[in-house]
């Protein structure tokens, strides 16, 4: 692209136009001239005026700004990615966008409106016959604390799924007695405890108000009725806060 030339002790370079590597746009021919001009005044000036003449000379081709001489395109072919800048696509705005809230129109601590799960009533009809949080154990009458929410209703009574998930368990479970476990997605899970039957099999999908067991009283029960937990990341939550306010 370029040929050598020596005159003097001095190399230079100079570009073949007609080499079709040559880039034109990079090439500076203006600072190229720039730079010869400034060379041969400062020349001419100590060449007439001598030892001064020459320092003028020195003087001028300093106040000249140098400039690139050979056409290398200097600006880089990327911008290097700075520390913690994001370098995947941002969230589209309609999946960033807030669900409805919870019938309760509350969600558990640490979590937000997007992670929260709407969820129905988990039995028609019935009443609550124990809360979430402390009270006495029905066994033993010391002070415990209840993980969950019993519905009291007749025997054989329908128990429904709350929202739409895979059934991750479907058996006996020690005190739950008979027991189901659906994972509904995002760290959502939910347990129905002291089932009489079980109607459904582990790896079973199940969608919103489906029947998925009848009411017993089977493990550590003390009456016919149905315990109900809601997990979110493996952490109870209290279901009187994410359920229907009737519930």
């Amino acid at each position: 692209m370029f040929n050598r030339y020596n005159i003097g002790t001095v190399s230079h370079f100079r570009p073949n136009l007609n080499d079709p590597g040559f880039n034109g746009h990079s090439f500076n021919c203006q600072g190229l001239r720039s730079h010869y001009l400034a060379a041969f005044v400062g020349a001419m000036v100590a060449l007439t005026l001598g030892g001064a003449g020459f320092a003028l000379g020195c003087a001028y081709g300093r106040i000249v700004p140098p400039t690139t001489l050979v056409g290398i395109e200097t600006t880089p072919a990327y911008a290097p990615v700075s520390a913690g800048t994001a370098t995947h696509a941002a969230m589209p705005a309609s999946d960033a966008a807030s669900p409805p809230a919870s019938p309760s129109g509350s969600t558990p601590e640490g979590t937000s409106a997007v992670q929260a799960l709407a969820m129905l009533r988990p039995v028609s009809g019935g009443w609550v016959s124990s809360r979430y949080g402390r009270r006495a154990d029905p066994f033993t009458g010391r002070p415990a604390v209840h993980r969950g929410v019993d519905y009291a209703a007749a025997g054989r009574t329908a128990i429904r799924a709350v929202a739409t998930g895979v059934v991750t368990w479907s058996g006996p479970d020690g005190g739950y007695g008979n027991m189901i476990e659906i994972d509904h997605g995002n760290g959502w899970v939910t347990r129905y405890g002291h089932n009489a039957r079980n109607l459904v099999l582990r790896g079973d999908y199940v969608k919103p108000g489906q029947t998925i067991a009848l009411m017993g009283s089977t493990g550590r029960a003390t009456g016919t009725h149905l315990h109900f937990e809601i997990l979110f990341h493996g952490q109870r939550q209290n279901p009187a806060r994410l359920l229907p306010s009737d519930a």
